[in-house]
């Protein structure tokens, strides 16, 4: 019971990280392609809100429940798909600083330009670039990392099923 008590939790959390993140990364492009600073500026804060007390906790919740249950099913860290996933959901994660950082860098220029009743400025175009080409990096890490959870196998695994 134990098991599948952790195993609820650690999809629910995947849900979340998931979800959220996904959500969050659309509406801002959604404001932003708006280029109405008002409407980034507040969009951005409740991104910013949300992936702080959303999505950061459902990753460290990913992490301990996901330790729990290979210890649990009496697997090895260094089993091939955990691994990989353990290493591919650390690279993302070290995107998420950063993320979170251009995304409150987005919020207050945004609001900045708002405040003044000007327009955005280049720089606004820049970070925004940054920030979407880094969530294109870290949605394409997500989707590997459930997809290796669902069937078990590393996407090199992936691969020679397909050419066997």
């Amino acid at each position: 019971m134990l098991y599948l008590g952790l195993k609820y939790l650690h999809v629910i959390a995947a849900i979340f990280l998931f979800g959220f993140g996904m959500g969050s990364y659309l509406y801002l492009i959604a404001a932003s392609r708006t280029a109405n600073p008002q409407v980034i500026a507040h969009v951005a804060r409740t991104v910013v809100r949300y992936d702080a007390w959303i999505t950061t906790p459902a990753g460290f919740i990913q992490i301990a429940t996901g330790y729990w249950l290979v210890s649990l099913a009496g697997l090895s860290l260094t089993t091939g798909w955990v691994l990989t996933s353990l290493i591919i959901f650390l690279c993302v994660g070290m995107l998420w600083l950063p993320v979170l950082v251009l995304q409150k860098r987005l919020q207050h220029m945004a609001s900045s330009a708002a405040d003044r009743g000007e327009g955005l400025a280049q720089a606004y175009r820049r970070v925004y670039r940054q920030w979407f080409w880094m969530g294109v990096a870290g949605f394409s890490g997500m989707f590997v990392i459930v997809s290796m959870m669902v069937t078990k196998m590393t996407p090199g695994e992936w691969v020679g099923l397909f050419l066997s």
